[in-house]
């Protein structure tokens, strides 16, 4: 087996790692890391997009109950059938398609709102001011935290993200305090809907969640734990795919006419950008049998990274892979929103606040410019892809 070296607190490996990943791809498809994690565990890394897919629709030889021990809590993404049937069922109950549809409008006013204080100055810190405040803003809405709460609400999405890269293997001390942080955040939940149960249902997810928890549904932490999972599918994604799409849009006048001429191939935008750019990079799971795959064994219980960020670079699957082509046939194959029992709850509705929010960057683009003395910053968190901060001016 190749000898390659994966350190997931390396900076150069979470703010480059596309290099790494294309070796990976070439040299060792199946890649053992010995005592990769921060516990001494060793993890398997899958990088070749048909590896990477049929793990994550393999449900029988990969489990998603990845978690263990303190950070084992009953959210849908670490458990298999049937608790994850029951849990899934219960959300969406809370948040289907259907639903999303009717948000169309109080979406769009969200994002007038946000877009319009921002344009209020002469300078703006898009990241801050706009890409993370729109999911936020829209997910804790739908689950009943009010505004005056949107900074702790964000130090909770935090520390959700923070408890996956944990899972994965990154050192506890690298992100402290984020089990305080989710701890704070059910018990917060846990108020909100025993309030919740004097109160006629107002429609939202919170409302819906309360209803399935004294049907008998769904137990009181299940509940703060779909909250979990709802925070997680909706922010991350949605963040960074807003920020570094509005990067792009100004860094590419060529695409941004194209897209303000033909707003209708939004989607076909949003497609290859999640794909080139997986704002999620990687996912986990855990093998239920030995898995011979590439001339390695991958042994029963072994922990698996499926580098979603790796899997979109492959020229197996996408021809010239490295290159953003908004024609490209098979975009729509990318694993941005997971794929299986696992496809992300929240796609719809992240599909639906990208969507509106690109077409609603598209006539402000000409008031926008990046600011030359302050150059945009990369993330560094452990599995996430996308911009920081990013100063853009604005002119009258």
């Amino acid at each position: 087996m190749t000898t390659i070296a994966i350190d997931l607190s390396d900076p150069e490996y979470r703010l480059n790692p596309f290099p790494t990943y294309q070796v990976l791809r070439d040299e060792a498809p199946v890649h053992l890391v010995p005592e990769g994690t921060s516990e001494g565990e060793d993890f398997y890394v899958l990088s070749r997009y048909e590896d990477v897919s049929n793990a994550l629709r393999d449900k029988n030889r990969f489990s998603n109950e990845v978690m263990r021990g303190r950070f084992d809590m009953p959210m849908m993404i670490n458990r298999d059938a049937p608790e994850h049937t029951r849990l899934r069922r219960n959300a969406n109950r809370a948040f289907n398609a259907r639903l999303v549809l009717t948000l169309q409008d109080w979406v769009q006013t969200v994002i007038d709102e946000v877009i319009a204080d921002a344009l209020k100055g002469d300078r703006v810190e898009w990241i801050e001011d706009v890409t993370a405040t729109l999911p936020l803003r829209v997910v804790g809405d739908m689950l009943g935290i009010p505004r005056d709460r949107k900074d702790d609400f964000r130090r909770w999405s935090q520390a959700v993200m923070d408890m996956f890269a944990v899972a994965a293997g990154l050192d506890p001390d690298e992100v402290p305090g984020f089990l305080e942080d989710l701890l704070e955040f059910g018990n917060y939940m846990t108020e909100l809907a025993i309030a919740r149960r004097k109160e006629p249902n107002r429609d939202d997810i919170l409302g819906a969640l309360v209803e399935q928890q004294q049907a008998g549904n769904c137990t009181q932490d299940e509940l703060a734990a779909m909250a979990y999972s709802f925070v997680a599918a909706g922010h991350e994604t949605t963040m960074n795919l807003l920020g570094g799409g509005m990067h792009m849009l100004l860094s590419d006048p060529a695409l941004a006419k194209r897209l303000v001429d033909n707003p209708d191939l939004t989607g076909e935008f949003i497609d290859e950008y999640l794909r080139i750019y997986s704002p999620i990079q990687w996912t986990l799971r855990r093998t239920t049998e030995d898995i011979e795959l590439h001339g390695v064994t991958i042994p029963t219980g072994a922990l698996c990274h499926l580098v979603i960020g790796s899997a979109h670079r492959d020229p197996r699957q996408f021809p010239d892979p490295d290159r953003f082509d908004i024609d490209r046939e098979n975009k729509g194959e990318h694993l941005g929103f997971g794929a299986g029992p696992h496809f992300c709850p929240g796609a719809a509705l992240s599909r639906l606040l990208s969507t509106l929010t690109f077409r609603a960057y598209y006539p402000i683009l000409d008031r926008l410019s990046l600011d030359p003395q302050e150059a945009p910053v990369p993330r560094s968190r452990q599995g996430a892809y996308g911009l920081e901060r990013m100063s853009l001016l604005v002119s009258p």
